[in-house]
């Protein structure tokens, strides 16, 4: 088992994770993610995972117009991909790819525990690879020259 199939979700999850309700309107959404430092957040119905809404699904710093009026409920994406914490870090990047979202939220049991991103993933995954680097003995080895052919080759003795 390589490095990057032993480091699991637990390992690399944001925790706490900023929840929001259906109902919050889509401007006061994405300033509380702001504040948050964040830019992806878990929609909860009481202890119920609903939904997840990203900066961009609320327009980012430019959109105005597509949060007026708007909840999150209408901006959110459902349904909702779960990871698990023991999940390889490995597995959760080939899920991202394959549903095409940008982060997992961490469930254990029924509670949510965490959140992962596409950058937490990649982050990960790249220390990965240059603890591997570390680990083995690189030799440089010489590109083979060049072949040269004599201009004279045609030309018999």
């Amino acid at each position: 088992m390589s490095p990057r199939e032993s480091v699991t979700l637990r390992d690399v999850m944001t925790s706490p994770v900023l929840t929001l309700t259906r109902g919050e309107s889509a401007s006061d959404a994405l300033a509380q993610m702001r504040d948050a430092h964040v830019r992806h957040a878990v929609v909860v119905s009481g202890r119920d995972i609903v939904g997840v809404v990203s900066e961009r699904d609320l327009g980012g710093p430019r959109g105005a117009l597509v949060r007026k009026g708007r909840t999150v409920e209408d901006e959110m994406h459902q349904p909702v991909v779960l990871g698990r914490p023991d999940m390889p870090i490995t597995r959760a990047a080939l899920l991202l790819r394959e549903k095409g979202i940008g982060c997992l939220p961490i469930v254990e049991a029924t509670r949510l525990v965490g959140i992962v991103t596409r950058g937490d993933l990649l982050e990960a995954l790249a220390q990965g690879r240059r603890a591997e680097r570390r680990g083995r003995v690189e030799v440089d080895v010489p590109a083979r020259p060049p072949l040269v052919i004599s201009p004279n080759r045609d030309k018999s003795p």
